[in-house]
């Protein structure tokens, strides 16, 4: 696991800030509850929710794809949450009804329709964790997320998310579990009548995002390709024939606008981020490849 530290410059001197501990775990979970969409892009939906005669979930959430999200906190290195957290995951595959009705009662009857239950996450927040933890996590490194924290002092909080040892598998657009009620093709269908040349030209965008670090996670939603690290920092979908859109998560305020981007943060869209590049040819892979790498690194944290 990698050493973090964090020092305040003073000048052309440097002083070490010292992590400083939590002493009780709900005031952790309190933090994050309150800024559960900043730190980690994810919706409250309960907190300390039952699911099931004597079980509650820490924090049960909704992510930026409209995933089930369970999340656990400990304060305790020797003690794992994970294995805890998994059985939470199979009671929401098999309370599905639970869930909606948790949904629709704290962010209302549209955002409750829109769940889906193709894939649902755990997210384990922790100072650090055991071996058991680790071992745990690299069997199921698509459903998991560590997250470790550092406070240091009242005024600075760390979040590193913990990645496999080996790079997690890219996506491949799949039709199962992935076509939307309606009319909309999923992204496997719309791929699949493409040219040669268009289907190149979208392995060479998801090249272009992955390229930018072993951290990222992928997940295929029902009308787009979610690139992530704590959260969701761009996503690729269809537009027509020849052409599709990726979305970054930067301010498009603050981005030199030109032909082919977009500013979406007022306008409904499949993906998430509100700046839309729109990839034509391969000219514009290579000419987005600077916000690429700055939504990347927290362009709009």
């Amino acid at each position: 696991m990698s050493e973090l530290r964090l020092f305040t410059l003073n000048g052309a001197s440097v002083e070490e800030a010292h992590p400083k501990a939590y002493k009780l775990e709900k005031d952790v979970q309190s933090l994050f509850e309150a800024n559960l969409e900043a730190l980690l892009g994810v919706r409250l939906v309960a907190s300390e929710f039952v699911a099931g005669a004597g079980n509650r979930i820490d924090t049960l959430g909704l992510d930026e794809n409209n995933f089930p999200v369970v999340i656990e906190y400990k304060l305790d290195k020797n003690r794992t949450v994970i294995n805890q957290g998994v059985a939470y995951l199979g009671w929401i595959k098999n309370h599905q009804a639970e869930f909606w009705k948790a949904v629709f009662n704290k962010l209302g009857n549209e955002v409750a329709d829109s769940v889906d239950f193709s894939s649902v996450r755990l997210v384990c927040i922790a100072a650090d964790f055991t071996r058991d933890d680790l071992g745990m996590y690299e069997l199921m490194p698509n459903m998991i997320d560590l997250v470790r924290y550092r406070r240091f002092g009242d005024g600075h909080l760390l979040l590193e998310r913990i990645t496999s040892s080996a790079k997690e598998a890219g996506v491949t657009p799949t039709t199962t579990g992935t076509q939307k009620a309606g009319t909309d093709k999923s992204m496997a269908q719309w791929l699949a009548d493409q040219s040669a040349e268009t289907k190149a030209l979208f392995e060479a965008t998801c090249a272009a995002v992955r390229a930018q670090g072993d951290d990222i996670a992928e997940k295929e939603t029902k009308l787009s390709i979610a690139f992530r690290r704590t959260r969701n920092f761009a996503s690729l979908t269809y537009a027509k024939r020849g052409e599709f859109c990726l979305y970054l998560h930067l301010n498009p305020s603050e981005v030199a606008m030109r032909d082919g981007l977009r500013d979406v943060s007022k306008i409904g869209h499949w993906g998430t981020g509100d700046l839309e590049v729109r990839i034509r040819a391969q000219k514009d892979v290579e000419d987005v490849s600077a916000l690429i790498a700055q939504a990347y690194e927290g362009g709009q944290a």
